[in-house]
This record gives structure tokens, sequence and C-alpha cells, in this order.
């Protein structure tokens, strides 16, 4: 009774405000973007007030790293983003976080802790070879059943399937039933296409959510099966006692911990109390966490290692070449490309880098000015509120920075070539200038990164070396332009 008075009291101003919202914003959306190839620096249009802040559009790759990296918006962290329209923090009403969503502080450093120094760590990803060894050989087997018929291999799916059953492991432990596992991936897939749907419920959910009921419907379904599917997962790796470490395993994301801060905050100025309560997370955070870990860890990496074949596909002498190199590293009786080859295959490095800088993970890097925020655009302090967008492929494809930037062109991260001593680590901070940042930068840069470019060259490295890959023709044939993405995120 009392969400129907709502609703019908605040139906004719909600109204309105999506509609001239809506419209203002795509308008605003497509101006910005016009004016983007005439400018050097980046596009600042102001909005009416009304709903919504200004917006900001970082095009050139130096002003990108200054505010990302540089420090130069010293007096602040320059580090939140916009509301977040993760299934978790809108279906709780923003009392559920994750990397992405969390405000920057002491939960989210707690959570990206966990991936850094525990899971995601070079030592502990050591451990999971077995794991990574398994999955190669499930998808293999795949794609050898889907040859033996004679047709088009459709790879897409068995490549992403593959990703995610990798990430399972990661997620709850060894033991995850591989028949849950495409299920799992079809559910995760569901709910990222669900995405751009949910930006509704960003203003006024409770309103919002009685408009449009169809779609709070279901999202609520996709939230319930994912607690009957990963809830039992999670009761069944702590049953087995592997947060404890008893069967000699590696530590699995659902061990994680985070600050209590109800125990800090009566704890008073005791800092050294302070570090030491922890708590578990609830069901409900869990839930959130290990549905974006597997949407965040496979949908960018599947969709970058799609495109790397893809490109592979087209230019069959870049993959002749890295197939030979490959044989040379590699013995003819030898199981797999193993992970302690792949830092010798030069080239390889060079494919991946490439794949990387015309096909970012994320497409866009957000952030939102705070008001301790000291962010200075074009001489202008940027007010609080305003969001920034950095558009990650255009900012890779700098004519200034790479010659013919839209060419698949993996020697020029060669010896001798422009690319080469181009690092990844530079868009987290480290000395050197940004060229690319294929998993954003800053603080906020995707913790995931080094498990992502281990896996893509893992997989690359053994599909190229198993199987010769051809283009299909007609409507299979392969298809380099881009593609909107649906969910747009990653774990920052």
């Amino acid at each position: 009774m009392q969400d129907a008075l709502i609703f019908l009291l605040l139906l004719p101003l909600t109204l309105f405000i999506l509609i001239f919202s809506r419209h203002r914003h795509a308008l605003a959306r497509e101006a910005a973007y016009t004016r983007l190839a005439a400018v050097k620096s980046a596009v600042l249009r102001k909005l009416p007030t009304l709903g919504r802040h200004p917006e900001v559009f970082v095009t050139d790759r130096f002003t990108a790293h200054r505010l990302l990296v540089s420090g130069a918006a010293a007096g602040g962290a320059f580090s939140d983003r916009p509301p977040s329209i993760v299934p978790s923090a809108v279906l709780s009403r923003r009392r559920h976080y994750n990397i992405n969503s969390a405000p920057y502080g002491p939960l989210w450093r707690a959570i990206r802790r966990n991936l850094t120094s525990e899971i995601f760590h070079p030592s502990r990803l050591r451990q999971y070879s077995p794991a990574r060894r398994h999955a190669l050989r499930g998808l293999i087997e795949d794609l050898d059943r889907q040859c033996a018929s004679g047709g088009v291999v459709l790879a897409a799916g068995s490549l992403r399937a593959a990703m995610f059953g990798l990430l399972a492991t990661l997620c709850f432990g060894a033991g995850v039933n591989a028949g849950l596992v495409r299920p799992m991936a079809d559910a995760q897939d569901d709910l990222v296409q669900c995405f751009l749907g949910l930006r509704v419920f960003a203003t006024l959910p409770a309103v919002t959510g009685l408009i449009y009921r169809d779609r709070w419907r279901k999202l609520l379904q996709l939230r319930q099966q994912q607690e009957e599917t990963y809830l039992p997962l999670i009761d069944a790796h702590r049953r087995d006692g592997r947060p404890n470490n008893r069967h000699g395993e590696p530590p699995a994301y659902v061990d994680l911990r985070v600050p209590d801060e109800h125990a800090a905050a009566a704890s008073g100025s005791d800092k050294r109390r302070k570090r030491q309560r922890q708590r578990r997370l609830t069901d409900g955070e869990l839930v959130g966490l290990c549905s974006e870990f597997l949407g965040a860890g496979t949908e960018p990496a599947a969709a970058a290692l799609q495109w790397i074949m893809a490109n592979l596909v087209k230019r069959p002498d870049v993959q002749r070449a890295l197939r030979k190199e490959i044989d040379a590293a590699v013995g003819a009786d030898a199981e797999e490309v193993g992970e302690e080859v792949l830092g010798r295959l030069e080239y390889l490095n060079a494919v991946i880098m490439e794949g990387l800088r015309l096909h970012p993970t994320v497409p866009m890097v957000l952030r939102k000015v705070m008001a301790e925020d000291h962010v200075v655009l074009d001489g202008r302090r940027l007010p609080a509120g305003t969001a920034v967008h950095f558009p990650l492929a255009r900012l890779a494809r700098d004519k200034t920075a790479w010659t013919d930037p839209r060419e698949f062109r993996p020697e020029r991260f060669l010896a001798g070539g422009e690319g080469a001593g181009v690092s990844l680590v530079a868009a987290a901070g480290s000395a050197g200038e940004i060229r690319m940042m294929p998993f954003g930068a800053g603080r906020r840069m995707c913790p995931g990164m080094g498990v992502a470019v281990l896996h893509l060259g893992y997989f690359v490295a053994n599909l190229v070396r198993e199987f010769e890959w051809a283009e299909a023709e007609g409507e299979l044939a392969v298809d380099l332009r881009p593609r909107a993405h649906a969910s747009g995120s990653s774990q920052s």
C-alpha cells in the first residue's frame, strides 16, 4: 500500500525526469562524441542541473595520465565512480558493495587487497596451474568434437565457457561440478544483458522499480537463481575446511574477510584493534561479489581472447609466425605450452599487447569528481559531481603514439618497434607514459590485469599450437567491426 501511494504521488514528476533526462543525455552524448575528433584534450560540456551533473570526455593520453596516474588531482583521491548499476548494489539499495560499486575507502581497499595479495598474486596463480590445464583440456575436447562434425566450429561460446569454468574454480575452490559451469555461465550472460536496462534504477529505485516492474522482477529472478547456485558452493567450500587450507589448496575468493565497521567504531581510537577486527561477509554480500568476480573475470578476458583469435584468422601470416615461435620453444611431444614457456615467447607477447591495444577489456573508464578532489582541466577546476569519461580504445589509437593505429600489427611491440618497452603497469602509476591502458589506470585500474594477461597468453598459445584457424564464409565470416559493450565494467 505504501509503495502504491509513493508511486501515485511521484509518478508525474518521475516520468518527466526520466523522459527529459534521457532525451537531453542522448543529445549531449551525441554532441560530445561529434566534437571529440576536433579537440586535442577533452570535451567539457555543462549540462542542465536537473537530474544530471556535468560530463567530461578525456581523449588525450597525456591528460588521462595526468588525471588518473600522476597525482594532478592533489588534495583528493579522484578515485570514486558515478553511482554503480551493479545488480547487488541496485537490489540492496547501496548496502551491498563490490569492487566496482564501492566508494573509495577501507571496504574497497580490503576487497581489492584480497585479490592482489591473495588470489591474483603470482605465487598463488602458480598454484592454479592444474585448473588452467583442466580448462584447456576441456576446451580442446569441445573444439575437437566440433571439428569432427565437419562443419563450422562455433568457438566463441566454447572459449567463454572455458574461461568461466576456470574463474569458477578460483572463486569457489576446486570441486565445482562441471555440469554447473555452462548453466552458471548462461545465467551470468543473462545478467550482463540486463545491465543497460538497470540504468533506470540508478535514480529513485523505489519508484522506478514500480514503473519498470517486469524489468525489476527479471532482475530479482536472476539474483535468486544466483543465490540458489552460489550459496551451496560457498557452504561446501566452508564445510570442507578449505578456508583453513586443510587440503593444501590455494585460497578461494569466497574466503575473503573485510574490516568490521561496527567493531571498529566501538573500539574508539585504538588503531591496532581497528586493523585486527575482521568479519566474514554475509550471504548477500558474497553472492554479489561472486557475481562480479565471475562476470568481470570472464567477460572482458573472453572478449579479448575472441578478438585476438579473430585477428589471427584475418592475418594468417601472423598466425603462422606465432606457431613457428611456439614450435621452436616447445617440443612436439609436450602436452601443452606451459606457463614457464610463455615469458620467453616474444611474438606471443606482441600479439597479446596488440590485441589489447585495439580491443581494451572495457570500453570506458569512469570517475566522479568528489568535493575533496582538486581536478583541473584546461585551466578550470571541475565541480564536484562531474562525471569524467576516458574512452580507452580512442586513447590507444592516438596517431602521435602509433603508426597506422587502427591496423593489427604485433610487430610494433617487438625490439625496434614503436611499442617496444611499453608496459601495462605504467597505467598503475609506475614510471613511464601511458600509450595504452586496456585495464584502466590509477588506483582503480583492474586488479585482474596480471591474471588476464596470463590466461590470454596461455590460451592463445595452446589454441594456435593445436589448431589451424581459418575464416568461415558468408554470415559466419569474421567481422572486426566493434560492437557496443553491454556491461562496460571491470573490477576496479
